[in-house]
Formats: C-alpha cells, sequence, structure tokens
C-alpha cells in the first residue's frame, strides 16, 4: 500500500477573533496546494482514499489533493490526524486500510513528521515536513518494526527526491 504523508499549505495566522481550528489557506496556500496536488498526481499512482484533519486548512488542501486524485478518490475527516492525536492509533488504523491501495493523508505538524519517522522505524529522529510538502512512503502493515519504505519527498518550489538523506539531511534530534 503506498501512503502519501502531506502537511496543509500555507495558513493565515490565528487571532482573538479567528481560533485555530478555523484558520484557512492563504493565496498562497491555495496556489501551493493546487500545484503540490498536480505535481504528486504525475509521479505516483493517485491515491484512492483521503483522509484528513477536520481543521479548515488541512480540509482546504485535502480538497485540492482530491481534485488530482482518481475519480473514485472518497475524501474523510478523522480525529486522528488532529494537532496532538495518538500517532500508534493513527499508524493502526493505516495498516487496516489494507484495502485503499493509496492513501493521502493531509494533517499537521509535527504529528505528521512523527508518523513517518514511526512508519520508518527512525523513532530516534526529527522528521519535518515543510508546509504543503508531502511524502510517499510504502506501508507493509504486517511488519512491525519498520512498516515502511521512504519512496521520495516533494517540498514546494522543489524538485521531488528519492533519497531520504537528500529529503531530510541532518535531522538526528
Amino acid at each position: 500500500m503506498v501512503v502519501y504523508v502531506m502537511r496543509h499549505a500555507e495558513a493565515v495566522e490565528g487571532s482573538e477573533t479567528l481560533q485555530d481550528e478555523w484558520r484557512y489557506l492563504t493565496e498562497k496556500g491555495r496556489s501551493t496546494a493546487a500545484k503540490m496536488s498536480s505535481a504528486i498526481a504525475k509521479i505516483g499512482p493517485k491515491p484512492r482514499l483521503t483522509i484528513t484533519s477536520p481543521l479548515t486548512r488541512a480540509v482546504q488542501t485535502a480538497e485540492f489533493a482530491a481534485e488530482k486524485a482518481c475519480r473514485k478518490n472518497v475524501v474523510i475527516a478523522s480525529g486522528l490526524l488532529l494537532p496532538g492525536a495518538d500517532i500508534t492509533e493513527l499508524a493502526a488504523y493505516l495498516k487496516g486500510c489494507k484495502s485503499a491501495k493509496r492513501i493521502l493523508l493531509v494533517g499537521h505538524e509535527p504529528q505528521l513528521g512523527s508518523l513517518v519517522a514511526n512508519l520508518l522505524g527512525r523513532e530516534d529522529e526529527s522528521i519535518t515536513l515543510k508546509k504543503g510538502a508531502c511524502v510517499a512512503l510504502e506501508l507493509h502493515p504486517e511488519k512491525d518494526d519498520k512498516p515502511a519504505g521512504f519512496l521520495w519527498y516533494l517540498a514546494p518550489g522543489k524538485k521531488w527526491v528519492s533519497s531520504f538523506k537528500k529529503a531530510f539531511p541532518q535531522q538526528k534530534s
């Protein structure tokens, strides 16, 4: 199964009148989400299931991605992708989605970086995804120690990278 892990694009800052959960994408964020979604669709097989954090900025990013995904793509919001949600629960949920074959997750940092590190068996490393960036992993649910392999990383304005060391240089914690 291929799992795409995408951080939401740039959003407006929160304020006293705009709560965190309602923060929405800036114009730059909308443009980035659209460009990244097109690029992801061109690189590899398109996601059939998109799971997003229910926060506005993530849902908006997921909507751009869903436009470029295969026509049978289903989008659902899940509390498992809320900031601070349990990574082990999310990883267990993913392992149970075997029939989806290709899943796109849209959420927030530092949770997504922790998820990627966990799935790659690199819990001792600090992985950070840039806003709008995407990591593609090959998930092998039957493996517990290192359930995923790194496929590629794509950050806004950059070429996709198929080397983990080049994608996340010197990110030891």
